[in-house]
């Protein structure tokens, strides 16, 4: 994984024109002829992906050493970096992950990193177009096949191996802004469940005090026997596909340490129906415990009490999807994904058991 990060004292590109073959020029390292900006795969949100296809000036022994198509992803909206100052934070977080974190990880698939850079008003990463790489990209709702998944929950086990039993000592750079987050979006729960049109839940979850109440205390009692760095935010939306059919993870701004089950629940529950759920999770389970183990992580078994209490008390994670704007997320993503969640929460008590710990 190339990685070159800087902390930038030069203005980065705002807009997508200020991304220019100079500039490419002076992040590659190499003399470009020129540089086109496909503007049919510009994919704008709350970060910009901007997709550009290179010609170089001269040739080099290699051509694998340098990309010829790209993804150049930052928040290029100076509207929104004005009006929502976290986008900028999210594209700061990913350049920092470029950095300082991919180098140390091993055995988990992410894109190929080129240069990336933070100024205090942006964040940019160029990264290879994966498309070019022959990957794929799932739909916005489906129910995976299980060696997918599989393979998705041993990445995973990968990156909490690496990083088991850290935390902020270790690294201070890293901060916690999830548990805010997602406080902040389950803030309007009553109004938002009760909206025409949201998925409907039973009566002891329209209690938007309780389960406020519930996640607060999920947040301030995780169990630091399982914490790690995790991924935070490891849902279908954000994974692909490599041409070799493995499953890879995208979009690293939300990366902090919590407890370990956090990526995984979220993984396993947004990439499977409710049935498929059922009847895999405790081999995908297993299957993590003993990856976690082989890339030098502790030993876990599911026979293990404490475990499984904080596997189930995971599951608050998904709170944000019952309240999840569909400006955020497409409303086939959020409804499926609420859907998934609450089968999971009946089906573990999530309530209950975080209510009893």
């Amino acid at each position: 994984m190339a990685s070159i990060t800087e902390t930038c004292t030069e203005v980065l590109p705002a807009v997508p024109g200020d991304i220019t073959a100079r500039w490419l020029e002076s992040k590659l390292g190499h003399k470009i002829r020129s540089v086109s900006l496909s503007l049919t795969r510009s994919i704008f949100g709350t970060a910009s992906k901007l997709f550009f296809t290179i010609e170089y000036a001269d040739e080099v022994p290699d051509p694998n050493s340098r990309p010829t198509h790209i993804c150049v992803k930052g928040v290029f909206d100076p509207a929104m970096a004005k009006s929502q100052p976290w986008t900028v934070d999210l594209a700061q977080r990913e350049a920092d992950f470029f950095d300082k974190l991919a180098p140390l990880i091993k055995n988990m698939g992410y894109p190929k990193g080129w240069w990336g850079g933070r100024s205090d008003t942006q964040g940019i990463v160029i990264m290879s177009d994966l498309v070019y790489e022959g990957c794929t990209f799932p739909p916005e709702v489906t129910s995976y096949p299980l060696e997918r998944v599989l393979d998705g929950a041993a990445q995973i086990a990968a990156l909490h191996a690496r990083f088991w039993g850290k935390s902020q000592d270790d690294y201070p750079w890293i901060s916690n802004d999830y548990d805010a987050c997602a406080k902040f979006i389950i803030e309007p729960w009553d109004g938002v469940v009760r909206e025409p049109g949201r998925p409907k839940l039973p009566e002891y979850l329209m209690d938007g005090a309780r389960v406020k109440k519930a996640l607060s205390k999920y947040f301030a009692s995780r169990n630091p026997r399982f914490r790690t760095l995790v991924h935070g935010d490891a849902h279908l939306g954000n994974i692909y596909f490599t041409a070799e059919g493995r499953t890879c993870f995208l979009d690293w701004s939300a990366f902090h340490f919590a407890s370990c089950f956090h990526d995984l629940v979220y993984f396993v529950t947004t990439t499977q129906t409710v049935e498929d759920r059922r009847a895999h999770e405790m081999e995908i389970l297993d299957h993590y415990l003993a990856t976690l183990h082989r890339l030098g992580g502790p030993k876990l078994d599911r026979n293990d009490e404490e475990l499984m209490v904080e596997y189930k008390r995971s599951f608050m994670n998904h709170s944000v999807w019952f309240t999840c704007g569909y400006d955020l997320h497409p409303k086939e993503r959020v409804d499926a994904f609420t859907e998934r969640a609450l089968a999971a929460w009946v089906d573990h008590k999530v309530i209950e058991v975080v209510e009893a710990y």
